[in-house]
C-alpha cells in the first residue's frame, strides 16, 4: 500500500480500540511511622513531550502486534516498516517517510519519492499512555 494508505487504515481500525496495560504495581518504600511512603517517580510524565514520545509505541491495544511505531532520540522514526524521521513542534508530530518495505518485495526497503509527510498532534495520558489525533480521528497509544 502507498501513500500513507496502510497508516490510514491502521488509525481508522484502531480508533474503536482502547489501550490499555497493565501497569506493574509500584513498590513502596518502608516508611517511619512520622514518614508517609515516597511516592513513585514521575520523571517519564514530567519530561518534555519529545522525550516522553521517545520510545516504542502500539497503536492497538496491546503490544503483541506488528504495528508499532519507534521514535528515535535522534529523530528516527520506524512506523511499522515505514522508516523516515520524525520532528516535533509544540504536540504536532510530523513524519516524513523516506523508505517502505512491502512484504510482496523480497529486495527489502524500497525508496519513496518524493517522501511523504503526515502531521497529527499527541496528547499525554501518563508515562504509558497517550492519544494521537489523525485526520479528525483520537487513537490510543500505549508505551512497548
Amino acid at each position: 500500500m502507498g501513500n500513507g494508505a496502510r497508516f490510514t487504515l491502521l488509525m481508522l481500525g484502531c480508533a474503536a480500540l482502547a489501550a490499555c496495560k497493565a501497569d506493574a504495581p509500584t513498590p513502596v518504600q518502608k516508611a517511619e511511622a512520622s514518614e508517609p511512603a515516597a511516592p513513585a517517580p514521575t520523571a517519564a510524565v514530567n519530561a518534555p513531550l519529545h522525550d516522553w514520545l521517545v520510545g516504542s509505541w502500539s497503536f492497538e491495544s496491546s503490544c503483541a502486534s506488528d504495528f508499532i511505531a519507534h521514535y528515535g532520540a535522534d529523530g528516527a522514526l520506524d512506523n511499522s516498516g515505514e522508516i523516515g524521521g520524525w520532528t516535533l513542534a509544540g504536540n504536532t508530530i510530523t513524519e516524513t517517510i523516506r523508505e517502505r518495505y512491502d512484504s510482496a518485495e523480497s529486495d527489502g526497503a524500497q525508496k519513496v519519492n518524493p517522501p511523504e509527510t503526515r502531521d497529527y498532534t499527541v496528547e499525554r495520558t501518563d508515562q504509558d499512555h497517550g492519544t494521537i489525533t489523525y485526520q479528525g480521528r483520537k487513537v490510543p497509544m500505549l508505551r512497548c
